[in-house]
Order: structure tokens, then sequence, then C-alpha cells
């Protein structure tokens, strides 16, 4: 298995982390670069991503021309969404929010959907766009033969100065490459019992591998393992998990008047908790979403602290019930229980959350080996209660392609010491905020609105350019 070519960076993963990373250090003149993916087609797979102020700032500093395509595709697709649920009653002075509530209908915290308060507030935007059309767009930015798909990575070997990652390509199809809770099966090249007829492999060699294929990294397993950080080569199961059934049909007009009169009040989504259980630690509390569907339909999202045995080893049946059950011993009125008992359990979402934490008290760098850097889920990868996964990617993004962007403008492809130390800055600038929003996921549920106003003052004020630019890259000092 001989490689083809040199590359001067190979990125692992054609997600939105991935794509990022590679547009970054295609604007800045380094051609020389592949990103490889698993799966076998471009398919429209994934929810709806919020792409938040630090988002989009991440997203200028690495290329003016898609922070502007993503912003408008976002926009439309917002805008598209806004008319179809309130059809002719539209109005464009009214403004949006998304309320959480308490079990009476009361705000406890509400969060602006509209664009324009976000500008005002943070000095940039928020949008909301499919997972699918945020990797396509960026995905057009880079040019056809510089992505690769049907090349899943199994392994690679370090050289003295580069990178040899093994891949497998084959016909068998994947149902959601990009489903960060369910865990993938890995095979490597040593144990695939298939033949020769039904997998082919291929090497590529690199300078450098950014790996940013996601939560379940094949990378990050194959660098931590035989090392003292083994025990974190996977990811850690949070204690969280959601359960929900996003299309329930013929709920009765009573049940409907109730919701809109006590909850929606037009709204065409809102969170429901109960402040007053678990008070000491209320972050154990549930949280239902509620989503109000078509006239006689609604949907529902539970989060809640779960024991995993208890959701994948237990029957749909007994995991709709479990989820009643915690709601009514949490204080929820008995119609919103009921409601959660006539899940459709062919529709019915089961899925355990699962975290790469970033405060690992560890005295190396736990981002990077040698030559193997890891960003985005693959490195941090967290639940999704804050919406700053995609966001904290995109940063990550930033950040490396500038430390990857100066090792290459400085010819320092060939110096290990070089390149540890970038990472290592890349690291250092990263993984303390890192640590701060995988705290703030964790324990916010239960924030005021006062303690939200700060942290979003903290997470979307921030101007990442300045931060970048505080570290002197240029600097090689070992």
């Amino acid at each position: 298995m001989n490689s083809e070519k040199l590359y001067d960076v190979l990125v692992v993963g054609a997600g939105p982390v991935g794509l990022a990373t590679a547009i970054a250090l295609y604007q800045r003149g380094i051609t020389n670069i592949l990103v490889i993916d698993q799966t076998h087609g471009f398919s429209r797979v994934g929810q709806v991503v919020d792409i938040l102020p630090n988002g989009l700032k991440a997203l200028k500093y690495i290329d003016q021309q898609a922070y502007h395509q993503i912003q408008a595709v976002g926009l439309e697709f917002t805008q598209g969404r806004r008319q179809k649920s309130e059809g002719n009653n539209q109005t464009t002075t009214k403004q949006r929010f998304w309320y959480q509530k308490d079990l009476q209908g009361n705000i406890i915290r509400s969060v602006p959907l509209d664009f324009d308060y976000w500008i005002n507030h943070y000095g940039e935007g928020r949008v909301s766009i499919p997972w699918y059309s945020l990797q396509t767009t960026l995905r057009e930015l880079l040019p056809a033969d510089r992505v690769r798909i049907n090349h899943r990575c199994v392994d690679l070997s370090h050289r003295a100065t580069s990178v040899v990652v093994n891949t497998v390509s084959d016909d068998k199809k994947i149902d959601n490459p990009f489903a960060h809770w369910k865990e993938k099966q890995t095979t490597t090249a040593a144990n695939d019992s298939r033949t020769s007829k039904d997998v082919s492999h291929k090497q590529f060699e690199a300078k450098l591998v950014v790996a940013a294929d996601g939560i379940n990294s094949t990378i990050r397993k194959i660098i931590y393992r035989d090392s003292a950080l083994n025990q974190w080569s996977t990811p850690q199961y949070s204690g969280y998990a959601a359960i929900g059934c996003l299309q329930i049909d013929h709920v009765s007009d009573r049940v409907i008047q109730e919701l809109d009169k006590t909850y929606f009040k037009s709204q065409g989504v809102v969170t429901l908790r109960n402040p007053v259980v678990n008070s000491k630690d209320s972050t154990t509390a549930p949280r239902l979403m509620l989503l109000r569907r078509d006239q006689n339909s609604l949907g529902y999202l539970l989060h809640l602290q779960l024991e995993l045995d208890s959701l994948e080893n237990n029957s749909p049946t007994a995991v709709v019930e479990l989820a009643a059950n915690s709601l009514s011993a949490a204080g929820f009125p008995e119609r919103l229980c009921q409601l959660v008992r006539r899940s459709d359990l062919n529709q019915l979402i089961r899925r355990p959350y699962y975290i790469h934490p970033a405060n690992i008290n560890h005295d190396q760098l736990i981002w990077s080996r040698e030559r193997v850097v890891l960003v985005g889920d693959a490195a941090h990868g967290m639940p999704p209660f804050a919406a700053q996964g995609a966001n904290q990617g995109l940063e990550d993004a930033a950040v490396i392609g500038t430390a990857i962007a100066t090792i290459i403008a400085n010819n320092h492809l060939d110096d290990q010491a070089i390149i540890s130390h970038q990472f290592s800055k890349y690291e250092q600038l990263r993984r303390p905020f890192m640590e701060q929003i995988q705290a703030a996921t964790m324990h916010s549920h239960s924030w005021s609105q006062a303690e939200w106003t700060q942290y979003s003052d903290m997470v979307y004020r921030r101007d990442l350019g300045a931060l970048i630019s505080q570290f002197d890259w240029d600097n090689h000092v070992v």
C-alpha cells in the first residue's frame, strides 16, 4: 500500500469543523491538503444547528466568503421556517423567543431568536441552519478534488517527518456516520474479516494530520492507546440522556387548547422544568421540550439524568414508561405524562450523551501527539445543552488554522519541536476556555436569567481575532 503523494496537511473528517479547518488553510495559500471521510455520500443527515455569535466570528476570521454564505443560508432557512409556522399571520415586527417556563407557565428565562437582537447585543448575529446545509456550503468552498469520501481511517503510524494514515474503502452503508450519540463499531485492517473483494486499503501520508472525526474519533483512540491517557481514549457517558418522540398525532383538542393556553402561547416550542424539585441540585430535574407541530400534533424531547443500562437495555415500552414516571416524580401534570406514554415506539428517540472532558489533569498535551492534533468533538465533545459543540469546533478551526499556517509559512514542517510548540499554543488558548464551556453545559440548567446573561457576555462578546493575535505565533522559542 503505497501512498500516492505527500500532503502538507491531511484532515480526517469532512464535517463542518474539518472542512472549516481545511478552508482556513486553503485561504492562506496552503493548497497541498486533503480532507478524507468515511461517508459513502453526502446525504441529508443531522438536525438543525445554531451558529451563535462566537461561531460566526470564528467563520469570519477563517474566511469572509464562508461567513457570508453561512449567514445567508441560515437566514433564508430561518425565514422560511418562520413563514411556515406563522403562515398569513406573520408580523415582521414581532420578536421571537425560546422560553423556559415552570409548570405553571411562568417564564424562568428567555432566549431571543432574532438575528438583529444578537447583532445589537454581541456585535454578531445568530442563525439556524440544517447540519447538511452547513456541511455542503463549506464543502463547496473547497476544490472538489480536495475532499474524498469512502476512506475510513483504521490506523496510523508515525514516521520521522510524516504520518501515514491507513484507510479502508468498501460498499457497506453506514446509517448515519455523523450521529455522535451512537457508538460506531470500528475495525482495523488487521481484524477486518471481509475479503479483499469487499474491502480496499489505501494509505495517505502527510506532514501533519488534523483529526476532526467526531466524538467517537478513531484517531483519538489510536494516539491515546498504550499511554497514560488510554482511559480517556473513548468518550465518557455524561450521565444525561434524551428520550423523545417528535411526532404524536391525534392529540385531542382539549389537550392542545390547555397546552396552548398554559405553555405555548403562540410559540412553537417551549422548555418546561419544575424549579422546586431537587432544589439542592436542580441540575438533576428533568427538562421537557414541547414542540407544537400540526393542528392536532405535538412532539417532545426529554432531557434527564439516567443510568446508561436503563436506557439501552430496556424495551421501547419500558423506556417510555421510565420517561413518563420521571416526569410524574418531578411533579409534571398528568396530561404531559400521558402525552409521553402515547409516543410512537417506531419513532422513539433514546440518545445517551457523551463527553470528552477538557479538564483532564495531566502533565502533557492532551489534544496532540507529535504531528497529529485533535479538533472539535474529537478533542472536547459534549452534550448539546448549550448549543456550543459546532461553535467551539469552528473556534478550534480558526486557531489551529493559524498555528499550522505559521508552521508552513516558516518552513518548519520538518521541525518536530516547533510543531509541538505550535500545537501547545493552540491548546493553551483553547482548553481553559473549553473547561468553562463544558462546566456551563453540564451545570447551567438551573441558572437564573442573570447568570445566563453573564455567561452570554463571556462567550459571545469575545473578540476571537484579538485573542488569536495576542499569541506571538512566529516566536519559536521551545
